[in-house]
């Protein structure tokens, strides 16, 4: 969901689905759709969603009609949605699983997300009134890999492509601190040709694309305080005073927010940045590392 923007329209939606479609490169799909579907048509490189798409059905419709064809294939379908929090906002989706997973015994949902207070929120799982509030799910939480792991892990996954492992692991591992998508964002781009110093600037680059779309006057401030390491509730709280005019309520909700958006862990010892490329984006020393 990511390449959407946060609450995408309908007509984004649907083209992310036609996207996905086509990637699959299942032609018995592609005919299915544009027998069922006004405006879905077969072209060169797969399915073509007409604008009129959008407006011809719904979304639940359209998971009505990935159930049939899964019944007809015999096989469950997989509707897989990342970074789903960034639709938190568009209730038409969340009605239109809600809908497939009551009605449509073929259609399974895998729905990820890096910040995991807004997926809990896009979930409803503390909001009666949501709609997918009291549905059943499976929750795989994936935590940071040991340094040991870590390094199992990219060497694993170095000799699965073929390529030998480089000499700078233990440094990157260090660097990562056994998260999962960024050591398989340093090994995806490694395989193909760019030097750490690229895959560094690229991951920083991704994480400031990201703290930009945080509005409001604090929580640059709160994740200036905590990028040179951990500290108590106090000190952020004097830090940010110094820095902008707050009280002890606004400075409460917004070091809140940051902790429900995934940025800030909270532990017995007080609060840490939690992404260890983010800490490295705030204090703008990354290129120091290599």
């Amino acid at each position: 969901m990511r390449e959407t923007g946060p609450n995408p329209s309908t007509r984004e939606l649907f083209k992310r689905f036609e996207k996905a479609l086509n990637s699959s490169r299942i032609k018995r799909l592609w005919a299915f759709l544009s027998e069922r579907i006004r405006g879905v048509n077969i072209g060169p490189f797969g399915v073509v969603f007409d604008r009129v798409v959008g407006e011809s059905i719904t979304l639940s419709e359209l998971f009505d009609i990935f159930d049939d064809y899964a019944a007809s294939e015999g096989a469950p379908f997989t509707v897989a949605l990342d970074e789903v929090q960034e639709a938190r906002g568009y209730k038409s989706l969340q009605a239109a699983i809600a809908h497939s997973y009551d009605y449509n015994s073929h259609v399974r949902f895998v729905l990820t997300g890096s910040q995991v207070g807004l997926l809990e929120d896009f979930l409803g799982e503390r909001d009666a009134s949501a709609y997918l509030f009291g549905r059943a799910i499976n929750r795989v939480e994936v935590k940071r890999l040991s340094k040991e792991r870590s390094l199992d892990f990219l060497n694993k996954g170095f000799h699965a492509c073929g390529v030998k492992p480089p000499e700078e692991l233990e440094r990157v591992v260090e660097a990562l601190d056994g998260i999962v998508g960024w050591l398989a964002h340093y090994g995806n781009y490694k395989i193909k040709g760019l030097n750490t110093n690229e895959i560094m600037r690229s991951a920083v680059m991704l994480e400031l694309e990201e703290v930009k779309k945080l509005r409001g006057k604090y929580y640059q401030p709160i994740l200036q305080a905590l990028a040179q390491g951990g500290a108590s509730w106090s000190y952020i709280y004097r830090f940010v005073s110094a820095a902008v005019d707050t009280s002890e309520r606004q400075f409460n909700e917004a070091l809140k927010q940051l902790v429900k958006y995934g940025y800030v862990e909270k532990s017995e010892e007080g609060y840490t940045i939690a992404d260890p490329v983010l800490r490295l984006a705030i204090t703008k020393n990354w290129e120091k590392i290599w």
